[in-house]
């Protein structure tokens, strides 16, 4: 079995999320990042992807809340620019804001998404968010048609990272992803004693680790760095 490597070293310094999250995914992966909204699902989705063009895979990405623009700007001003790999074809952008708002309903962006043959072609596939983009299409009754579809290209050796919102779809299908995940990680902003709001990232889940894992990072984001680990301690 094959792995794709989470490392990544920038001026010679690893950022350590690597080591925290495993080092590695296995290939075939499933991974789920749950968060309600401004938990910090996309930020990881930036990190990951960038990580893994830099360890030479190609990535596509699909974003309900970027434009290309936004993306390669917000990409930039986190330390995780993307423009080269994108302009090189090592990644495959598509904002749903423009491919798919503005020509049609809602309720077909179940079959857009299983239909868009391009998507699928890179190592590692990306969609940020998978309850945003499906929460008009997908019920309990065509889970399985996607469910099934995903099984397919895991199958094949593809790793899919989808992240969702619990509150913006049928509770019932984000259950379901929880379940059939093969890596599943919950980020949430919390309330720390004598510390104030945090940002905790928890691995829930994580199938066919091949080295040890923090079941808990509290981070929070960098201009020019992007991620960065917190160390929480309380003064005495």
């Amino acid at each position: 079995m094959g792995y794709k490597s989470l490392i990544l070293e920038r001026k010679g310094e690893k950022d350590g999320f690597a080591q925290r999250f495993g080092q590695q995914i296995p290939d075939g992966s499933l991974v789920f990042m749950e968060g309600k909204s401004g938990s910090g699902k996309s930020i990881f989705c930036q990190r990951f992807c960038y990580s893994f063009l830099k360890n030479g895979f190609t990535c596509s990405y699909v974003s309900t809340q970027f434009t290309i623009k936004s993306f390669l700007r917000q990409t930039a001003s986190v330390g995780y620019d993307a423009r080269k790999y994108l302009m090189a074809g090592k990644l495959f952008f598509i904002s749903t804001e423009v491919m798919l708002a503005e020509t049609l309903p809602k309720n077909t962006f179940l079959e857009g998404l299983t239909t868009c043959k391009k998507l699928f072609d890179p190592d590692i596939i990306i969609i940020d968010s998978l309850s945003t983009l499906l929460n008009e299409s997908l019920n309990r009754d065509n889970l399985i048609e996607l469910t099934s579809f995903f099984n397919r290209l895991t199958g094949s050796g593809k790793i899919i990272v989808l992240t969702a919102n619990p509150d913006e779809w049928d509770g019932f299908v984000h259950n379901a992803f929880r379940m059939i995940t093969d890596i599943h990680f919950k980020i949430a902003r919390e309330t720390a004693p004598g510390i104030g709001i945090v940002h905790n990232i928890y691995i829930e889940k994580f199938n066919g680790a091949t080295s040890r894992f923090e079941p808990l990072t509290t981070f929070s984001v960098k201009p020019g760095t992007g991620l960065a680990i917190e160390t929480s301690g309380v003064a005495f």
